[in-house]
């Protein structure tokens, strides 16, 4: 057997490797085992996973979105499951030793990588609907609050209505009560004057006639007024404008 035949022989008996082919890959170690790209500091950052298996993150984004259950990844070697903080793959710890070692394996080996898509990946459909119920529950905490406002300025508007109203009530007894002592007075003072003005002739009867003249001006002002306050077109603006409020609050 030749002398070479006999090194093979012997490197092989021993587990040795030729020379030459432990430096064939010396980057081997800062390599995606998915997409075999360089790993970087931006979207095919190393992540290390429980199994210390270390792939970049735009592979193992991909890997997620075939997950089922998003709080794990499963890895593609050994098939452990690693849980993904808040089910997102870019929360995974970075493998140090192969972030310290960037750029010098890029620089010294600037082989063509290849290209990433042009946006990242989606997120996992579990997450996207976890923040749609979170923004659906921070929607239902605000609207109790908007509902208690509108009812609040509603019931300041029903009080003032109220309130209103029982003043325009002590307006209208109070005229009715001034009429109708002003008609008997002005009765009075009527029959007082004629009698005082023809038998006997008295200067009393003028000035009784007069203050009845005055009262009888006076009832039919105040009824004019009751008349109106009573019967204006706008006796319900309280109303209307608690109406209009409550639509513009809705």
């Amino acid at each position: 057997m030749a002398k070479d035949d006999m090194a093979e022989v012997d490197l092989a008996s021993n587990g040795a490797e030729p020379p030459g082919v432990a430096t064939a890959f010396p980057y081997e170690e800062y390599e995606c085992k998915i997409c075999y790209n360089y790993f970087d500091l931006d979207r095919r950052a190393p992540k290390i996973l429980e199994c210390l298996h270390t792939f970049c993150e735009e592979c193992l984004n991909t890997l997620h979105l075939r997950e089922e259950r998003p709080w794990r990844v499963s890895c593609p070697i050994c098939r452990h499951r690693t849980p993904v903080p808040d089910y997102r793959i870019q929360n995974l710890p970075n493998n140090t030793k192969v972030t310290e070692d960037f750029p010098l394996y890029i620089d010294s080996d600037p082989l063509p990588q290849d290209a990433l898509p042009p946006y990242p990946p989606p997120l996992h459909p579990a997450l996207v609907a976890l923040r749609r119920e979170e923004t659906g529950a921070s929607t239902s905490q605000a609207t109790p609050s908007t509902t208690v406002s509108t009812a609040t300025t509603l019931s300041q508007d029903s009080v003032r209505y109220d309130s209103c109203q029982s003043c325009k009530r002590v307006a209208l007894t109070t005229g009715c009560v001034c009429v109708i002592f002003s008609f008997l007075s002005m009765l009075v003072l009527l029959f007082m004057g004629l009698i005082f003005v023809h038998s006997p002739p008295s200067p009393a009867g003028p000035i009784c006639l007069s203050i009845a003249s005055i009262l009888a001006m006076f009832s039919v002002v105040v009824t004019w007024l009751i008349c109106w306050l009573k019967y204006r077109p706008d006796h319900e603006t309280g109303r209307s404008s608690a109406t209009s409020n409550s639509r513009r609050n809705a």
